[in-house]
């Protein structure tokens, strides 16, 4: 026996002492968000002394031990844990969230547990800045194959206002009211009056009301219900107009009949009807408002029952300046924003990268990965898309670390050590022996 018996067991010794280091950085990571085990492989070194051949036909080769020819990166899927930060966010499936370094590195991550910076960025724990799609159509749309860039949400965004073009009530009037005067008109005093409001907004987003107000008449004098007189009213404050002293508190828009059948179907007027409003206080030009009495496939929305008149409904298309009040975030990473104003809005995409090789990922630190001959270039798209998983809000990829196996391994490893050095403390006592021959 010569020294390669040494040569042999330091080898093993020193991969076994690599592996327990592999094992020992697994188990420190056990609770870091997106981490991904480790496992060392062995190769074995061989020693060719000569071409001659064996009886038995085999090479004349003597191995000369071992080494860790490499570690490789288990990317197999981490369980999912519930949050309640909206921010947080986990990859089911394939796929790296993108991110940007301070100095403009790009680097890779299956940690989410984000959050906005001061400055309103998307950022991770070390400040990497996640990036998404974040060019928009005329729709305001996020377009998945447009521009990237930080996803920068500021506190205080908010939404634009939109003018009223049109409302929409549906309501019923009271055949069975009783009509005193033939000659009834729509003010104050009469009691058997039935009111429609809604809200409109300006240009300017400000809040305005609009009051449609109805009273029955009998026309012909017969003492019988037969239409209903109706003025669309707003307050006169309201509005950019002269008041003189004994002026109403209200300005009338327009003004009507409206007539049923006796069926209680609307028979005039026969079409919908257009307000128009004169320039408002708040600075707002004058608008025309579209009052809806039919639906798109010419029906009726008001009718005459022998029922109390009441609104069923009513919509309006304008809103005020909103600002934003929450976020969501679905499976192919759509960012959400939802105001006060009740409108939700399409902020940014998250840019979600897939590699051909994973495993030659090259680890960067801070639960980062940078690109390398062995991974390739990133392909850069959206989740659920093209391989890549789905996002999970609210939830955050624990460590893959398998604890009971990783313990399991230390001491497969921790036993290959042992029997390492026993080889080296076996070949010195095979030297001494040798030594003491010559004695």
């Amino acid at each position: 026996m010569g020294q390669n018996a040494f040569y042999t067991g330091l080898s093993g010794l020193r991969a076994h002492s690599a592996a327990i280091n592999v094992i020992g950085n697994n188990l420190a990571n056990v609770n870091t968000v997106g981490y991904k085990s480790g496992r060392a492989s062995f190769g074995d070194y061989f020693n060719v002394s000569g071409a001659r051949l064996g009886g038995n036909g085999s090479t004349n080769q003597v191995g000369l031990g071992v080494g860790m020819v490499g570690v490789q990166q288990l990317f197999n899927q981490g369980a999912l844990q519930p949050t309640e930060v909206e921010t947080d966010l986990a990859l089911q499936g394939n796929g790296f969230f993108y991110l940007k370094t301070p100095d403009g590195m790009s680097t890779f991550s299956r940690a989410g547990n984000f959050s906005f910076d001061a400055n309103g960025d998307l950022v991770d724990p070390s400040g990497n800045k996640v990036q998404g799609y974040i060019e928009k159509d005329s729709q305001g749309r996020i377009i998945p194959t447009g521009a990237i860039g930080d996803i920068n949400i500021p506190v205080g965004m908010t939404a634009p206002p939109a003018v009223t073009t049109y409302f929409e009530p549906r309501f019923n009037l009271n055949s069975e009211a009783q009509v005193d005067d033939p000659a009834t008109t729509v003010d104050e005093s009469e009691p058997f009056q039935f009111s429609v409001g809604t809200s409109v907004y300006d240009s300017r987003g400000v809040e305005h009301n609009l009051t449609i107000q109805f009273v029955p008449q009998d026309s012909d004098g017969d003492g019988r219900l037969d239409q209903w007189a109706w003025e669309a009213r707003v307050p006169r404050e309201d509005l950019d107009i002269t008041i003189n002293p004994g002026d109403p508190d209200y300005y009338v828009v327009d003004s009507g009949t409206m007539t049923f059948d006796g069926d209680g179907n609307m028979v005039t007027p026969g079409a919908n009807i257009s307000l128009s409003i004169p320039a408002w206080s708040s600075g707002a030009s004058a608008q025309t408002v579209e009052w809806r009495l039919y639906d798109s496939q010419g029906s009726g929305l008001a009718h005459s029952y022998a029922e109390n008149s009441a609104v069923e409904s009513i919509s309006q298309d304008g809103y005020g300046l909103g600002r934003l009040h929450s976020l969501s975030i679905d499976p192919d990473g759509l960012v959400s924003g939802v105001f006060t104003n009740g409108q939700t809005l399409e902020l940014a995409q998250l840019a979600i990268a897939s590699f051909n090789n994973p495993d030659g990922l090259f680890r960067r630190g801070d639960n980062t990965y940078l690109t390398s001959v062995g991974s390739g270039q990133a392909a850069i798209g959206t989740a659920q898309t093209g391989g890549r998983g789905a996002i999970v809000s609210r939830a955050l990829e624990l460590s893959n670390v398998d604890i009971t196996e990783q313990f399991t391994s230390l001491i497969v490893a921790e036993r290959g050590y042992q029997a390492n050095s026993r080889v080296i403390t076996t070949a010195d006592s095979v030297l001494q022996e040798t030594l003491a021959i010559k004695r």
